[in-house]
């Protein structure tokens, strides 16, 4: 059975080494899904591709470049 979602885009990811964790994501602040979560206060956030619609309106956010579209660097 498929999504009642539709899927824009690929699912971007968070590039670890590239997040600063800062305290007000801005990539977080524009995603409308909530698919930008953080569990833990000083990890990185990672993206729920359960919740993710696929808009990357999250990449171009980031300041530092840490959310990259999936298969892109």
């Amino acid at each position: 059975m498929e999504s009642a979602k539709a899927q824009l885009g690929a699912v971007p990811r968070i590039v670890d080494e590239r997040c600063q964790v800062c305290d007000r994501c801005p990539a977080r602040s524009v995603c409308r899904s909530k698919a930008l979560v953080r569990i833990d206060a000083d990890e990185p956030p990672f993206v729920d591709s359960s919740r993710c619609y696929g808009c990357q309106v999250c990449i171009p956010q980031c300041p530092y470049g840490a959310i990259v579209a999936n298969g892109r660097e």
